[in-house]
């Protein structure tokens, strides 16, 4: 096997496990309503939609505003429901339910290219 097989039969390998321990960290900042460590898996850019507020933000503000919803809805655990890599030219997404102390809501999360969270939706 040519070399340029091996190392795409290497990345093949591995980009799942490092899918699934990215997820591990985003599932864990979601369960927490840490959104600190959350914002640590943004992109330089997001897409956030809160309950129908929808704007393209910077990192940082998103991590504020994924604060604040955080402060109004103390967040009891989140739940992963399904994760997909990026394949095809397609985008790798996540969703899963966060529960929290005014109710249940659906959390989506999608990433870019370099595995980091480019969008949020976060629906009733």
């Amino acid at each position: 096997m040519k070399p340029i097989g091996h190392l795409i039969t290497a990345v093949l390998l591995i980009s799942p496990f490092v899918v699934m321990s990215q997820s591990s960290g985003i599932d864990t900042a979601l369960d927490k309503g840490n959104a600190t460590q959350l914002g640590n898996y943004f992109a330089e850019k997001v897409d956030v939609s809160i309950l129908e507020k929808d704007a393209t933000v910077p990192s940082s503000a998103a991590t504020s505003q994924i604060s604040d919803f955080f402060n109004q809805n103390a967040v009891k655990s989140y739940k992963r429901a399904h994760v997909t890599a990026a394949s095809n030219g397609r985008s790798g997404y996540s969703l899963g339910d966060l529960s929290t102390s005014t109710g249940s809501y659906r959390v989506y999360l999608y990433f870019d290219g370099k595995q980091k969270i480019s969008e949020i939706r976060i629906e009733k």
